[in-house]
């Protein structure tokens, strides 16, 4: 659910979180172009046409009765034993990207906006606050990024990766993210949301430079305070399910 800026700035994060192994960072750090990938890749089920439950191994309206990243691997068994460090790296991000959406979802899109009644408010404006919180993590993590964060996404060349999308689709989603992030690049998240929310960019522009309008539209019904607090569980979960991964699939180190 939250945009690929915000699924970059995670594995950014990750990279240098000590709470991770020395040996998975090294390995992250090692194949970086196929990590940030493989930590953005899910959403290119939006160019290709494929539904959520293709992607992500959950749908909305449903319950997630089991981690999706596990999911993915029971459905596609292949992929349970990687072809190189450098796919075992891009399935990594692939984990963790999953592991942010399953507790987005669990944490503030269920609770907060689809099972929560927001008094007066039409669905249609519900659905709209949702896309405001994430164009505001979306446009403050984009600031965030690297500066190496563009270049190394677009030296990564997949291989075959994933059975259930291909390498073109990859290359092109890759290439989309990786101009938007170029040092004269621009972001097309409020062209992608607006055809979306069927609402023209200016009119979604205009409700995030207006303090009264975020506070109408957003933050009067899910704070500040509230989405601070997801994001560090999300990003605590991400680590804890990337770490199990990593533990379960990464082939032990040779001692010579």
């Amino acid at each position: 659910m939250p945009t690929p800026f915000t699924h970059l700035l995670i594995a950014q994060n990750l990279l240098a979180d000590e709470m991770l192994s020395p040996l998975y960072r090294a390995l992250l750090h090692r194949q970086l172009p196929a990590f940030q990938l493989g930590s953005i890749v899910a959403d290119a089920r939006v160019a290709s046409g494929v539904g959520r439950e293709v992607t992500h191994f959950y749908a909305y309206g449903r319950p997630i009765s089991a981690r999706p990243w596990r999911l993915m691997l029971r459905g596609h068994p292949s992929l349970t034993e990687a072809n190189d460090e450098t796919h075992l790296a891009f399935l990594a991000g692939y984990v963790a990207h999953l592991a942010t959406d399953e507790a987005w979802a669990l944490k503030m899109v269920r609770p907060q906006f689809w099972e929560r009644d927001w008094l007066g408010v039409e669905r249609r404006d519900k659905f709209l606050a949702l896309h405001l919180i994430l164009t505001v993590m979306d446009e403050r993590d984009e600031r965030l990024l690297a500066g190496w964060q563009a270049e190394s996404l677009a030296r990564c060349e997949p291989a075959s990766w994933l059975p259930f999308m291909t390498d073109d689709v990859l290359r092109s989603w890759r290439d989309l993210v990786a101009r938007q992030i170029m040092p004269a690049g621009e972001s097309e998240t409020l062209a992608i949301f607006g055809r979306r929310l069927k609402r023209a960019p200016a009119e979604i522009r205009a409700a995030l430079d207006n303090p009264e309008l975020m506070r109408m539209y957003l933050w009067r019904h899910v704070s500040p305070e509230s989405l601070a607090a997801v994001e560090r569980q999300a990003y605590a979960f991400t680590r804890d399910q990337l770490a199990v991964y990593l533990t379960e699939f990464m082939p032990a180190p040779i001692s010579v």
